[in-house]
């Protein structure tokens, strides 16, 4: 018996230096690290694009450079008030920037100030006898002289507003025609005083822009919103105005602070669902303290060892994790009631081996379950999987290593909590009809909802979108034109100039189906930087205008000699993007990929989808290479196809659980081990359709968290001769299980709701059903019998 004491403890002391250096590696993660390792880029959790790595470097490069923008709209009855809240605003935000305290934002713009006004109009005007708008070139090629009587129309116009200066460098005023018509293009806004201000509903609307100092996503600049928004509420307050703003940050710091706020909602109410549960059932602290430590073990190992195989741990395996706490207490709650149930005669290597080949099979079966997941490409069930099965075996291993030693006393010699309310249900299982016909009803009612089921694969479900944040976007979107930007069209060529070729090409088709309504606009590059060969026979038209028409004006205006033509000076791409005029569209000129130029063209609203579909398929889109860019639609496709790939890794676990159980139990007593868990999972998508929800990939995980759980409660029966104990520690379990996921049902996340709904009604179900495992009716004690240890 010492030989037998000694190797426990040895066991135990074993596991306690692995502990503690897992505790270590942790606090090494968490305390020395330069940033916290707490992912909540909600985008880390999707596959990359394997199919085409083009449109993954595309997607990357274009959503780090947007990301950090940030665009602020100030709204007023009148311009002078708006320009002196802007210039207050933009003052505040510059203050915090170069304070001593963190930075939020690297660059704020909101009045643009002489020097880059002259910046922008003189890059313009050194170049303007090549920037033509198309309307521009067909009249210059079909009726030039029309441009002269324009001219002398415009100066007999007094509202024209043409001086002699202008004409001595525009004589035919084309450039001050192409500068209006870009900016039309670009946005609404024009520029007044210089402020980029818009008109709409007797409100004057100034845009003012900024860049992060830092990611979005992270945490210390999300931590600093509160301070942006103070310093709106007092601009507003001050100048009466409307502060609004959008931008990837807000959404971000969002989806953090939900994450946070249902990490502590979900883990500290199993917490507390957990230590309540125990104390009424053992009245004991040992037992409570044994609980927490599984617990608190199996989730410090979880998290150090997935930051340590990804490099950060995202809040949304954390969500999930929390929910851990719900299943890893099964293995404390076997042992425990075994131990409560043998009473004096408790001897805690017996303890452990009666359970040991139950909670053995329990988590081979758990695993088989979690470690399908880890063959879907998608980084965050792969890290859920992880997470998930390294916390189940630290539960197991503090069980199986530390009870035994620290749980060796006996406990207080008292019956098993509610025993007759135990032994009344386990009596039902012995009555022949209500053993058919319980599962019968069960099975009937789900198999008849599952009609009402719908599936929607849409990614946004996995972040919620608060209303107030929808609102302002949608706002700015159409007080500044420029579209929402979530669809885009990535071209690519083998030189910057073959691609501003071909850009100029597809916009042209984009003409035309703008003219059909298929989209209401769209930002490409070209439309302020042409290819040279564009700007040469730009160039060309202007200089046989110069030579036809010259001698009209000329004599019109008593001229003694005509203004020259400025010399032809191409303006490259690497000049262009240097330029301050290049900021607005900077964006869309991407890094070489793959030896290719690249850029993208943002499509403003898709107004008729069947057109712009229509047009994507088109042999003209084809032939020109056009890829399109909509990361939502894409990870949506992808989480369609991965739902059917998880079903089929979800039968072939079924049928390898299966096989672990006929090997042990045989062939009839492994199928009603079995159909517990299946009836389970039929009720849990039911109840989903039920409450008018729809069904996702997040459904599917929780038809493994049912398969793996119901399985453990039915194993036990199997197992066990003691049924009263057993279904006292399965209820316990169960309870926690319900408490964890009936909080994640509570999430303000439409998949965590749906997911919480799913495994909520699963587990109930999986418990009800749980005693169709029991082999025979002889193993259920009356009530006043003690459960002794032989």
């Amino acid at each position: 018996m010492l030989k037998r004491n000694n190797s426990n403890s040895s066991l135990a002391l074993v596991w306690l230096v692995i502990v503690v250096l897992f505790s270590g590696l942790l606090i090494k993660q968490f305390a020395f690290s330069s940033s916290v390792p707490i992912e909540s880029n909600i985008l880390k959790l999707l596959p990359e694009n394997q199919q085409d790595p083009m449109v993954e470097q595309a997607f990357q490069q274009i959503s780090s450079s947007m990301s950090e923008q940030v665009v602020f709209i100030i709204s007023a009855p009148d311009i002078d008030q708006a320009m002196i809240a802007t210039d207050a605003f933009e003052k505040a935000l510059n203050q915090r920037a170069f304070s001593s305290q963190p930075t939020l934002f690297k660059q704020v713009q909101g009045k643009i100030n002489a020097s880059t006004q002259s910046q922008w109009s003189d890059f313009y005007f050194r170049h303007r006898a090549q920037l033509l708008t198309q309307q521009q070139k067909e009249t210059l090629t079909h009726s030039p002289d029309s441009r002269a009587q324009y001219v002398i129309q415009s100066l007999y116009n007094p509202f024209s507003g043409v001086t002699a200066a202008e004409l001595s460098m525009d004589p035919f005023l084309l450039f001050r025609d192409y500068i209006s018509a870009v900016g039309v293009q670009s946005s609404n806004f024009v520029l007044k005083e210089g402020y980029l201000t818009a008109q709409s509903n007797d409100q004057t609307h100034i845009l003012v822009t900024a860049t992060l100092a830092g990611s979005p996503y992270s945490l210390a600049i999300q931590e600093q919103l509160p301070d942006l928004d103070s310093i709106e509420l007092e601009v507003e307050k001050q100048f009466s105005v409307k502060v609004q703003h959008t931008g990837v940050v807000f959404y971000a710091n969002y989806g953090t602070e939900s994450a946070k706020s249902e990490i502590s909602t979900i883990g500290l109410g199993s917490l507390a669902g957990v230590i309540l549960l125990v104390w009424l059932t053992f009245r004991s602290a040992l037992p409570l303290a044994l609980s927490l430590l599984s617990i608190s073990t199996g989730l410090l190992v979880a998290l150090a060892s997935t930051v340590a195989i990804f490099g950060k741990v995202h809040l949304f395996s954390l969500v999930f994790g929390a929910s851990l706490i719900g299943v890893s207490i099964d293995y404390s709650f076997h042992y425990l009631t075994d131990r409560l149930a043998a009473g004096n005669q408790w001897q805690s290597d017996k303890g452990l081996k009666h359970i040991l080949v139950a909670i053995t099979l329990g988590l081979i079966t758990s695993l088989i379950g979690y470690l399908g997941l880890l063959v879907a490409p998608f980084p965050g069930l792969q890290q859920l999987a992880l997470f998930s099965s390294i916390g189940l075996i630290a539960a197991y291993a503090s069980v199986v290593c530390w009870y035994p030693v620290l749980a060796a006393k006996p406990s207080q010699e008292r019956p098993l909590p509610l025993s007759k309310l135990w032994h009344t249900w386990l009596s039902l299982w012995s009555n022949q009809k209500f053993r058919i016909g319980l599962p019968l009803i069960v099975t009937v009612v789900s198999l008849i909802s599952l009609s009402q089921i719908r599936y929607d694969d849409d990614i946004r479900q996995l972040q919620a979108m608060p209303d107030q944040l929808k609102q302002q976007e949608q706002a700015i979107t159409e007080i500044s034109g420029l579209g929402s930007g979530q669809n885009m069209l990535l071209v690519t060529a083998k030189s910057d100039q073959k691609l501003l070729k071909k850009l100029a090409e597809i916009t042209a088709s984009l003409d035309s189906l703008i003219d059909s309504q298929g989209i209401s606009g769209y930002r490409s590059i070209n439309q302020q930087l042409l290819s040279k060969q564009d700007q040469h026979d730009n160039y060309q038209l202007v200089e046989q205008l110069y030579r036809q028409q010259s001698h009209i004006l000329q004599n019109t205006l008593g001229w003694p000699s005509f203004p020259e033509l400025p010399k032809f000076e191409a303006i490259t791409v690497s000049g262009f993007l240097e330029s301050p005029v290049s900021e607005p569209v900077r964006p869309l000129w991407l890094k070489p990929i793959d030896g290719q130029a690249a850029s993208v063209i943002l499509i403003k609203d898709v107004t008729n989808s069947a057109l712009f579909s229509q047009w994507l398929d088109s042999s003209f889109a084809q032939q020109q290479g056009v890829k399109y860019l909509n990361k939502a639609d894409e990870i949506s496709a992808l989480f369609a196809e991965y739902r059917v790939k998880i079903t089929e890794l979800l039968l072939i676990a079924l049928a390898a659980i299966g096989m672990v159980l006929g090997w042990r139990y045989g062939v009839k007593q492994s199928l009603l081990m079995l159909l517990p868990s299946l009836i389970a999972g039929v009720a849990g998508l039911a109840v989903t359709g039920i409450l008018g929800s729809t069904l996702n990939l997040f459904n599917l995980l929780g038809l493994i968290l049912i398969l793996g759980i119901g399985i453990d409660y039915t194993l036990f029966f199997a197992e066990q001769k003691k049924s009263l104990s057993t279904l006292l520690a399965i209820t316990l379990s169960g309870l926690t299980t319900l408490l964890s996921f009936g909080l994640l049902s509570l999430s303000q996340t439409h998949a965590i709701h749906s997911f919480g709904v799913t495994v909520l009604t699963g587990i109930f179900v999986a418990w009800l059903l749980s005693p169709l495992a029991i082999n025979n009716s002889k193993n259920v004690e009356r009530p006043t019998s003690r459960e002794v240890f032989r």
